[in-house]
């Protein structure tokens, strides 16, 4: 009576199952791709998901992504004026895990598989900067990614509208 459960034979027995179950599922969820993997990532995604630990190892392979991507809303007011609205970068020395989400969010939002958070995110926008605002329209950018020491300017800037929301 009295003792801690993490101090008891059987909790000491089930964090290690607990644990062991964790680093089973983020493994499961990091295999390359293939049938295994398939097969397995549903119930890995069970608990990763909830957990935020659903990261993958993409960037590190050897094909990453040869080009920067980006969104910003332009939002237009009744009285005609617009602004730019980018998502926030707080900083480079206390949040940066809050930037990195935001970066996350972004990618996910660019890509047409996600077209289900372009009216949620402008209307949020429209909210967000208060009444009067007549129109969101999320933008795309895009540039080729330079390999370190390439010497020349970059190439410009790429950038379209995707979505449009309209106030009612």
């Amino acid at each position: 009576m009295g003792e801690r459960f993490e101090q008891s034979t059987a909790g000491q027995m089930l964090l290690t199952l607990l644990m062991a179950v964790l680093v089973a599922a983020v493994l499961v969820w990091n295999l390359p791709s293939g049938r295994p993997r398939e097969a397995l990532r549903p119930a890995a995604g069970a608990v990763v998901l909830p957990l935020g630990l659903d990261q993958d190892w993409a960037l590190f392979a050897p094909d990453p992504r040869g080009f920067s991507v980006g969104v910003f809303a332009r939002v237009s007011y009744e009285d005609g004026r617009t602004r730019v609205v980018t998502p926030p970068h707080n900083g480079h020395l206390l949040t940066p895990y809050r930037t990195y989400r935001w970066q996350k969010y972004v990618e996910r939002l660019r890509a047409d598989d996600y077209g289900l958070l372009w009216e949620p995110t402008a209307r949020w926008l429209a909210d967000a900067e208060g009444p009067g605002v007549t129109r969101v329209e999320l933008v795309r950018t895009f540039q080729d990614a330079r390999t370190p020491g390439t010497p020349g300017p970059r190439k410009p800037q790429g950038r379209f509208s995707f979505y449009t929301w309209d106030a009612p």
